[in-house]
């Protein structure tokens, strides 16, 4: 028999279904500061099922594999119209299928009988961050792929190419500007509420183990590059939105999300400062960072 559990992140409240022989605290462990409450209701749902080989689901015509790192993301287009989803370790063949309604306030996601244990919980994050990007994005809400300090009772979100050393910029950050700690490193939440823009910690926070159900307000957005230097300057507003609008994620075929997520991402330059740091991976990057953009 399956059980129904809730979560809330960023206000946003969903629900995951698990068989028999599975438990919140082994495979949804992340998620477990984000229990929601009882009477919440749930933006969409998702359940977890096996399926003996994932080629028997017949997803569908294979239209793109996505991203430059795993989690690679498939995309599938029925012969009916609308589309199914894939996730995988490698570029292969997908590990994982969703299967979704076709409003995407339900899916079922599918991992092979033989490997259920061992991709139980990738499969369900990923086909829980999808269904939240689709089902949140018009609700003033972004995720972004970004690393979050909190400093001082305000959030400095740190944006980059994979690669570029986000985690790194953040962890210069805790060793050397004082009262600062790690809010979240891979994909905060941030929503627009009442004319403010706040930032909040998530289940999904990379390879860093860092799972905070906290609410900050953002003060200001820095795109890191690598140079043998460190420089800091001001965006103006559209270099502003060039930035924070690739770190969004979104479904970017589907009219709907990315007018919204367009929308959302110029009320957010709009009230939140962005910058750009040219850096090298010392205490000096940190530093020269901090005291430009806290003034």
């Amino acid at each position: 028999m399956e059980k129904m559990y809730k979560y809330t992140v960023a206000g946003h409240t969903f629900g995951v279904s698990l068989p028999d022989g599975y438990s919140q605290e082994e495979y949804l462990a992340p998620y477990l500061p984000f229990v929601a409450a009882a009477d919440a209701q749930p933006l969409f749902t998702v359940r977890l099922a096996h399926s003996q080989t994932l080629k028997e689901l017949d997803p569908g015509k294979v239209v793109e594999c996505l991203n430059d790192e795993a989690p690679y993301f498939w995309l599938f287009e029925k012969a009916e119209g609308g589309y199914n989803f894939g996730f995988s370790y490698t570029k292969k063949h997908p590990d994982c299928i969703v299967i979704p309604s076709s409003d995407l306030s339900q899916a079922t996601v599918y991992v092979p009988t033989s490997h259920a244990e061992r991709l139980a919980e990738f499969a369900l994050s990923n086909a829980m961050m999808l269904l939240y990007t689709f089902n949140t994005t018009p609700l003033d809400t972004l995720m972004v792929h970004a690393s979050v300090v909190a400093h001082d009772g305000g959030a400095y979100m740190f944006l980059g190419r994979s690669g570029t050393g986000k985690s790194t910029h953040s962890s210069l950050w805790l060793k050397h500007i004082s009262n600062t700690y790690l809010l979240n490193d891979d994909n905060p939440v941030i929503r627009v509420e009442d004319g403010k823009v706040n930032i909040y910690g998530t289940p999904w926070s990379g390879k860093t183990p860092c799972y905070r159900n906290e609410v900050l307000a953002l003060k200001a957005s820095v795109r890191l590059s690598q140079a043998p230097h460190n420089v800091i300057r001001k965006l103006s507003a559209l270099q502003s939105y060039a930035s924070l609008m690739p770190a969004c994620s979104c479904m970017r075929w589907d009219r709907r999300s990315t007018d919204a997520l367009h929308r959302t991402v110029e009320k957010v330059i709009s009230l939140v400062s962005g910058w750009h740091l040219e850096c090298l991976p010392d205490a000096d990057a940190a530093n020269v960072c901090h005291a430009a953009i806290k003034q």
